[in-house]
């Protein structure tokens, strides 16, 4: 089992994802006024849940009250997103399907851990599997207050088109430091851990991600094959953070039988969105 970063491969855990790329977009607050986008579902905590956390250590100031607003706006900012896509490519409607509250707000969870294991993101998942965020049913969204990007792993996953894949499934991590802090960085490595990029899609990189612009999971990763040799701009004057420029190679909600998603893993299948 393997975890990758950028394009190196290391340590312990099935590898879904690569950081962010270096200057990714960041924020330390919510650019600008948002609907409330989240949606309820059920009891708001019963089955596959991706589940958003707030980690800090135990002896740096809590500050859960005052960012908890910040990342149910970033929740609703990547719901924004799915919605956008699946609108854009024609078969209905997907929201993601968080813990949420009475009010439909996605709910964040204080999660407070000792000081040691704030050292690595492996330690830090460590820490918060210990307290229980280990469920086969979730994709947590983890915000940690200390300086990093994002690094997305778990169980792993392969490129079948079937209900049984194992990206159909958890725990898996999405896990964002401080440096990354924006909902663009979190539905980034949100969209890792539910199976974006395989390395068989037609625009990927070898690290996961895609090369077709303008895309929420394309970036030049050291991985893009030659040709093309960089980024190409496919989707020209599109918004930068789309989900799956021209919908062929993680996420189409309609897929014609000759796209490339009718036959593989397809994100817009995830039983952790909701489909309308």
């Amino acid at each position: 089992m393997i975890k990758r970063n950028h394009a190196t491969v290391f340590g312990a855990a099935t590898v879904l994802a690569a950081a962010l790329a270096a200057g990714a977009p960041a924020a330390t607050a919510a650019s600008g006024p948002v609907a409330h986008s989240t949606v309820c579902d059920g009891d708001g905590t019963g089955g596959k849940r991706v589940q958003p956390l707030y980690v800090h250590s135990t002896d740096q100031p809590d500050r859960h009250d005052e960012l908890v607003e910040q990342f149910r706006t970033f929740a609703d900012q990547i719901d924004d997103d799915f919605v956008e896509a699946a609108g854009r490519l024609g078969g209905g409607t997907r929201h993601v399907r968080f813990t949420t509250d009475a009010g439909c707000r996605a709910t964040v969870d204080d999660v407070a851990i000792d000081p040691s294991a704030m050292d690595t993101v492996d330690t830090i998942t460590d820490a918060i599997k210990a307290q229980g965020y280990d469920h086969a049913d979730r994709k947590y969204l983890v915000w940690y207050d200390k300086d990093g990007c994002g690094l997305a792993f778990g169980n792993g996953g392969d490129d079948r088109p079937g209900a049984d894949n194992p990206y159909n499934a958890g725990p898996h991590y999405a896990t964002i430091g401080t440096g990354c802090w924006s909902w663009e960085a979190s539905g980034h490595e949100l969209l890792h851990t539910l199976g974006a990029v395989q390395s068989s899609a037609p625009h990927a990189t070898s690290n996961g991600h895609c090369w077709d612009d303008e895309d929420i999971m394309c970036y030049d990763d050291g991985g893009i094959p030659n040709p093309p040799g960089g980024l190409v701009k496919v989707c020209e004057g599109a918004p930068e953070n789309q989900i799956d420029c021209n919908g062929d190679d993680y996420f189409n909600t309609n897929p014609a039988p000759d796209n490339y998603l009718a036959t593989h893993w397809n994100v817009a299948n995830s039983e952790y969105l909701i489909q309308q």
